[in-house]
């Protein structure tokens, strides 16, 4: 296979990330804490019996980060823009990058996001109010409201515009490979010499209370099923678990536990890393996104097809599938993508799948959406960064249609890894791979 020529200076690295994730106190932040909690595979989605990862969502967060922010403002802000807020000034200093000296001024300040929760509460709000008791003050906060946070681009707005950045801005919505998709139209936009450095965020916030009717309601499906005779397997049918933690690849996994959070990711060109002195953690090779060809909107192609064609297309001219050292998987706690993953596993990597280490992170904090893709590359860049692999979270029991190495457990695993894929899937088999090297 030709490898593909391309000037080294214009390589794609990822230089820092910083996190709003579910944690100790309620708050996942800084690189450090999050190298502790996917390196043990510890989990933190459960609270008080209901498994659904929380973030802290205090201002007080907000303000110790960006302490020139009028109160005033930041309670104008949504919760998934306080996040992706606290993310962003985490993996700036992660990054070591200044942003009021004008490290960001021309920097790319993207935003990924999944879920409607945040837009939708904005309409509700406008709807809801009474025209002849509203105050001139709270039809001003509707409107302001309504504004920052009333379309998909809320977090990447609030970002550049404290950053007062000039460079692209825009918001990638593609399910729960959006970050994903967000960091291969970064990692291009550097190899085309567009930009030096790019901040990519994935953020959402999903409802509880919406989330705590639509789980009654799945378990109404089932009452009705058993009424017509029909056996539902919630393992399969029933993608959310409110009652149960989460765990991919286990044979007893219940299904998904939903989260909040936000993920930001810093990319730069190697020219510009290397005349700062920055350390950085991976080199981003290439992203590829495909559909499987299934004529359904919503079912899962079982053979994976989408995603083996998106690996192959990520690694051609790069790298042969034989050197692949490791898979950061994209399971939620379904048990189809145990079958799913390994047909794909089979078909990159032949019989030698089954020794092939795949593990996943998503059960640390729950099911998040458009943060996921970054996850993903975030963990995959520590444990080639320190020649690792990191447990499957929540793993215990290894499901038999598991044909690979799920790592189970809550150890981290010697292997050093020069190259690895990184997947992530959305509803309708959109499949995205991302291949991953040291830098």
């Amino acid at each position: 296979m030709a490898h593909q020529q391309q000037d080294p200076a214009r390589d794609a690295l990822i230089t820092g990330m910083g996190f709003a994730l579910p944690g100790p106190g309620g708050l996942c932040a800084t690189s450090a804490q999050f190298l502790d909690i996917v390196s043990t595979g510890a989990c933190y989605v459960e609270n008080d019996g209901v498994f659904f990862g929380q973030v802290r969502t205090d201002i007080a967060d907000v303000k110790e980060r960006y302490p020139e922010l009028p109160v005033k403002a930041l309670k104008l802000y949504s919760p998934v823009q306080l996040l992706g807020l606290i993310s962003m000034a985490e993996a700036c200093g992660d990054a070591g990058l200044d942003w009021r000296s004008g490290a960001l001024s021309q920097a790319a300040i993207l935003a990924a996001r999944d879920g409607g929760d945040c837009w939708s509460a904005q309409y509700a709000d406008i709807l809801n109010t009474d025209r002849t008791r509203a105050t001139k003050d709270q039809i001003n906060e509707l409107g302001t409201r309504l504004a920052l946070t009333g379309i998909p681009m809320d977090v990447a707005n609030v970002q550049v515009s404290v950053v007062a950045g000039t460079g692209p801005n825009f918001t990638v919505s593609n399910g729960c490979t959006s970050s994903a998709v967000l960091l291969g139209m970064a990692s291009r936009m550097i190899a085309a010499g567009e930009v030096e450095v790019a901040v990519v965020t994935g953020a959402d916030v999903f409802g509880l209370d919406f989330l705590r009717h639509y789980a009654d309601l799945l378990d109404r499906y089932a009452e009705l099923s058993a009424e017509e005779g029909i056996t539902v397997d919630a393992m399969e049918d029933a993608a959310l678990a409110m009652g149960a933690q989460m765990r991919p690849y286990d044979k007893n996994s219940p299904g998904s536990n939903m989260g909040n959070g936000s993920i930001t990711l810093v990319v730069e060109s190697r020219a510009h890393a290397e005349r700062r002195g920055a350390t950085p953690y991976s080199r981003m090779l290439a992203q590829r996104t495909r559909r499987s060809p299934q004529h359904s909107a919503f079912a899962i192609d079982r053979a994976g097809a989408g995603m083996v064609q998106a690996s192959r297309d990520a690694m051609a001219g790069l790298v042969e599938a034989e050197q692949i050292d490791y898979v950061n998987g994209g399971a939620e706690g379904d048990r189809v993508f145990h079958e799913t993953e390994s047909n794909i596993m089979r078909g990159l990597f032949g019989d030698r799948a089954t020794t092939m280490p795949v593990t996943v992170q998503e059960a640390c904090f729950g099911h998040n959406g458009g943060p996921l893709g970054a996850l993903g590359a975030a963990a995959t860049s520590l444990m080639i960064q320190r020649d690792l692999v990191f447990p499957t979270a929540g793993c215990v029991d290894p499901d038999d249609a598991c044909l690979f190495d799920p790592v189970p457990g809550t150890t981290a695993r010697p292997l050093r890894i020069d190259h690895a894929l990184s997947f992530n899937y959305t509803v309708g088999m959109v499949s995205s791979a991302i291949l991953l090297g040291k830098a």
